[in-house]
């Protein structure tokens, strides 16, 4: 059977911040489910731009299409933003009420249950870091958040402060 892993360097990263001593400065520790060569997990360990981040996911809203070029067919884009696991879909400990999980994303199947703003059938995702995005082809908007801290109320207040904003 094969699998799917990336592999990282065990070395020491530098971080950015005011987090102490210059030492603590230059070897911020990893958490320790990190600490391993290799890291079964399809998104972990992905960097980009934000620049880059939006152009992903403004091709998103074009049901595949980014500067007039098809990247993804429609019915794949469909598929991610389709609930495929029914009504199993959980967080930690929890299930989440309202969602649902599509092709590497979460999808929001009814927006009053799940207490989200954005419209029903709105997918994306939350990275374990900050990273946070969701496309609305409804309302044909996607919203990123780019923080370096996991944060779950900051992404839904974002959320909340993005979709007042727009105008019918």
């Amino acid at each position: 059977m094969r699998t799917n892993a990336a592999t990282f360097p065990l070395s020491p990263r530098p971080v950015r911040g005011n987090v102490g001593t210059e030492k603590e400065y230059l070897h911020a520790h990893a958490p320790a489910w990190l600490a391993t060569r290799t890291l079964f997990s399809g998104g972990g360990g992905l960097w980009s731009t934000p620049e880059d981040y939006m152009q992903f996911a403004q091709m998103l809203v074009n049901s595949g299409q980014l500067n007039g070029r098809r990247l993804l067919s429609l019915r794949t884009v469909d598929l991610m933003a389709s609930n495929q696991v029914g009504d199993v879909y959980s967080g930690i400990g929890q299930r989440l009420k309202g969602m649902g999980f599509g092709l590497t994303v979460e999808v929001v199947m009814d927006g009053v249950s799940a207490n989200r703003s954005e419209s029903n059938g709105s997918f994306g995702w939350d990275g374990a870091f900050g990273t946070h995005f969701w496309v609305d082809r409804k309302e044909q908007l996607a919203g990123l958040l780019m923080v370096q801290e996991s944060n779950g109320p900051l992404m839904r207040d974002f959320e909340n402060a993005v979709m007042q904003a727009v105008i019918e």
